[in-house]
């Protein structure tokens, strides 16, 4: 019997906005209460940890990283398979889906150099999963000195001028740590900053560095082969004395000085009105409201950035379920939602074909966006003419690599996926398709299975 149509749609809201799409059989199961089980999600202990005997500690993924490339990208492998499958673990997948939108908003590339691509898996691990339904400043000080961000926004040589290593050799520092995590970060870009402030924080990280493969080989900069391929503080780097951020005065006590920075700009109003507005477009539409933001941004303020309570406020707001499905899945919560629909687990056979393949052309593979300001948040972005041909041939790929390993037809498994919220067209199409890779295939790039 199909479920009642107004329980069908909220139960696809709750699928589509907040988590990763509907598994076979779990539809229902989720259609009795939406709220309830993305609310139960939010409340399972540990639900966002990744168990693997075969993925590496922070150590060793930091020591194994400035090896080789190879040996690097074997590591992410490893790190991309698990995540995938943890992604078809959960019910619905909000607290997965709050995961990929921290990551995202941490945003690096493995393109960068051998310390991100050997532990950005690790990093999303034991920092973004630990974190994601913790507190915000703790989630940004472990990004801060993380080897990761620090080699993809190049702090690893940042010298302070007035440091004894700065007044010996005459270096200087970078501020892109320092700005990204003003603009983007924290504060966001109208968040009240000046370019003073970048470059006093700059100076507050100076000396926050990692362990290189050669200084880890020839004992230079405190490296050996103990801490090699990890986070380092240099205080013969770090700049000397108090230093003022944003109106007020740090006192020069070496780490601890970015530290207490950090912190204030993670709990700073700013950063709560920046991080609300983020949320709620990421979820919910590309043109929040002060309706949708405030109540987000004010729980933020309210806890201290404690980001389960963000997250519980997000889904109780009356345009979680109300608003209309009106945003584009992202090509990889795209591929991702294909596997959970056909109960697929990642495998290498067809890693090619369904996942790298795809996302590669669409331009949206894990942990490659080129910019720190992380893959486009916007519907427009996602539905230009290429890309959405070329969604158009990812779903046909999809649908003949599956379409002799799925058992039962097309149609059942629309009707499991979206009961009584599946429209007549897009049940019509599916029915007449001339074979069952067709019948995928419509299913994939249909308006039900494309929209969040």
């Amino acid at each position: 019997m199909a479920l009642p149509s107004e329980d069908a749609h909220r139960a696809r809201v709750a699928f589509q906005r907040f988590g990763l799409g509907a598994k076979p059989r779990s539809f229902a199961r989720v259609a009795a209460d939406p709220l309830a089980a993305l609310i139960r999600e939010v409340n399972t202990p540990r639900i966002a940890e990744v168990r693997s005997r075969t993925l590496p500690s922070y150590r060793k993924a930091a020591r194994q990283s400035e090896k080789d490339f190879q040996t690097a990208e074997t590591i992410r492998q490893r790190e991309l398979a698990a995540r995938v499958s943890k992604h078809m673990q959960p019910d619905v997948g909000f607290v997965e889906r709050l995961v990929l939108f921290w990551s995202n908003h941490f945003s690096m590339s493995v393109n960068k150099s051998g310390a991100v691509r050997g532990t950005i898996g690790q990093l999303e691990r034991d920092v973004i999963r630990k974190h994601v339904l913790g507190n915000f400043s703790d989630m940004l000080l472990g990004v801060m000195r993380h080897p990761a961000m620090i080699s993809f926004l190049d702090n690893a040589d940042s010298i302070g001028p007035q440091s004894k290593i700065g007044r010996q050799w005459g270096t200087g520092f970078n501020e892109n740590l320092a700005r990204e995590a003003m603009e983007l970060h924290t504060l966001g870009s109208g968040g009240g900053y000046t370019e003073e402030d970048v470059t006093n924080l700059a100076l507050i990280l100076t000396g926050w560095s990692y362990v290189r493969g050669w200084e880890a080989d020839h004992g230079h900069n405190g490296g050996n082969k103990r801490n090699r391929g990890r986070f380092i503080f240099r205080k013969s780097w770090h700049e000397p004395g108090p230093i003022t951020l944003m109106g007020k005065s740090y006192p020069g006590t070496g780490i601890n000085q970015g530290r207490m920075a950090l912190r204030a700009l993670a709990r700073h109003p700013a950063t709560a009105e920046h991080i609300a507005f983020k949320l709620v477009r990421h979820f919910i539409t590309d043109e929040p409201t002060p309706a949708m933001v405030d109540p987000i941004r004010q729980t933020f303020l309210d806890t201290r950035g404690d980001l389960k309570q963000v997250a519980l406020a997000l889904v109780r707001l009356p345009e979680a379920f109300d608003a209309p499905l009106a945003k584009i899945r992202t090509p990889y919560e795209l591929a991702i939602a294909q596997f959970r629909a056909l109960n697929r687990r990642y495998s290498k056979k067809y890693y090619w074909w369904a996942f790298a393949g795809p996302l590669y052309a669409l331009n949206n593979m894990a942990w490659e966006c080129p910019s720190p300001e992380g893959f486009p948040d916007d519907t427009l972005y996602w539905l230009d003419p290429d890309g959405m041909t070329l969604r158009l041939d990812t779903a046909q790929v999809s649908g003949w690599v599956y379409h002799e390993r799925h058992r039962g037809s097309a149609t059942a498994l629309a009707n499991s996926l979206y009961d009584s919220a599946l429209s007549t067209e897009t049940r019509q199409r599916i029915g007449q398709a001339g074979s069952k890779a067709a019948a995928l295939t419509m299913l994939f790039c249909s308006p039900e299975f494309q929209r969040r």
